[in-house]
């Protein structure tokens, strides 16, 4: 069942976007550790800049993300999770990433690893926690849906039980080449891991505690959509057939 795209008027718990002060009042600083310059966050750091107010979450297990090492950090969604979700968030360079935690089943003390990612024996997230019990850590692999053959390959993945999720839209801005919309941005997906997690694993209420998993994704996704905009504008085009649907397609999501 195909669920409608996530909004930011949908998400209850989402700190407003109007809280963050713009470009012009932040300007760019340097960042504190590699002395980049940067806007709201260094995505090379994976730490905000100073003065930037950003959100933070409590997730209800701990998240590691094994990110391509050619995935660009600044197109990567799955780093505003290490922004705003520092504690229980680990990345991992892959696919040479030595550091990478050797996960072997899975079965942990304190409960399970399990991989998100729709492979043939994947379960749902509620039929794996009703058959073995508590998930401690979600893995998430952060890369090109071209790349993912080889990171499940990875030896120290590859032996993880791995959970689905449930049928969802992607609200994300950029078109996925040859994969429908069900296919997700990885922040996304750990957003709707974690919720599910809570609702039908510990079968608690969500009263969006960690909306703001998704602040930083909607925020720039505002940037996106003022880009093209301006861009339009400075071309004095009437958009044709096709980017009128894509601007409603984001709009819309």
């Amino acid at each position: 069942r195909m669920l409608s795209r996530i909004t930011v008027e949908s998400l209850a718990g989402l700190t407003p976007l109007e809280s963050l002060p713009t470009p012009e009042e932040l300007g760019k600083k340097s960042c504190s550790e590699c002395k980049r310059n940067r806007m709201y966050f260094c995505y090379d750091c994976r730490i905000p800049m100073e003065g930037v107010p950003t959100p933070s979450v409590t997730m209800p297990c701990r998240l590691d993300v094994v990110k391509h090492k050619k995935e660009k950090n600044s197109k990567s969604t799955a780093i505003h999770a290490k922004i705003v979700a520092a504690p229980q968030t680990r990345i991992f360079d892959a696919p040479d990433a030595d550091e990478l935690e050797e996960y072997g089943s899975g079965e942990g003390a304190d409960g399970w690893t399990v991989l998100v990612f729709p492979s043939e024996k994947a379960t749902s997230i509620e039929e794996f926690t009703a058959k073995r019990g508590k998930i401690a850590r979600f893995v998430v692999i952060d890369c090109t849906w071209f790349q993912v053959g080889v990171m499940t390959k990875l030896p120290q993945l590859k032996d993880l039980p791995c959970v689905s999720l449930r049928s969802y839209a992607t609200a994300f801005w950029r078109p996925q080449l040859k994969h429908d919309d069900s296919h997700l941005a990885t922040i996304e997906a750990i957003y709707y891991a974690m919720r599910e997690y809570q609702e039908l694993g510990l079968a608690q209420p969500y009263k969006g505690e960690f909306d703001d998993l998704l602040f930083w994704f909607f925020v720039t996704m505002g940037k996106v959509e003022e880009t093209r905009e301006e861009r339009r504008k400075r071309r004095g085009d009437k958009p044709d057939i096709d980017t009128i649907r894509k601007r409603d397609t984001v709009v819309r999501r």
